[in-house]
């Protein structure tokens, strides 16, 4: 042992030294084994955890996400139409989403676009057409005055 220490230190080369390290590391952490120290879980406090996960969404898509000049009153909707059929019916005009109303305000309904040029053009060329017997009356929206 005396001869190996009057020669000096020892050097290893870098890739030599993280060899050793990781191998040291290892043994004292052992070797990342459950219950054994290793580098597992870490602990993050509970307030934490709705702070890095992901997003929360777009947000559900509805009529109400529309300004009122984009959106359209659609009435003399025939009974059992679904709002698939009248957007495909609304589509020629280009509305992006459309509700049809049950309950209180059966038979009616609202279309939304992007542009308020887009709902005026489809009051002119919708208002009168026919749809599963029923003729639409398509009017401007108006808001609901606060009561």
């Amino acid at each position: 042992a005396q001869a190996i220490l009057a020669q000096g230190p020892p050097v290893l080369d870098l890739p030599q030294s993280f060899e050793l390290l990781a191998t040291l590391a290892s043994a004292a952490m052992g070797k990342g084994g459950k219950d054994k120290g290793g580098w597992g879980m870490i602990w993050a406090p509970l307030f934490a955890k709705g702070m890095f996960g992901k997003g929360k969404g777009k947000g559900k898509m509805s009529a109400n996400n529309f300004a009122p000049e984009k959106k359209v009153w659609i009435g003399g909707i025939a009974e059992g139409t679904e709002y698939k059929e009248l957007h495909e019916h609304f589509k020629v005009a280009g509305a992006k989403w459309v509700e049809v109303w049950q309950g209180n305000g059966s038979g009616t309904g609202v279309a939304c676009f992007a542009t308020a040029e887009e709902a005026a053009a489809a009051i002119i060329t919708l208002n009168g057409s026919e749809l599963k017997g029923g003729t639409l009356v398509v009017d401007v929206w108006e808001k609901k005055p606060k009561a």
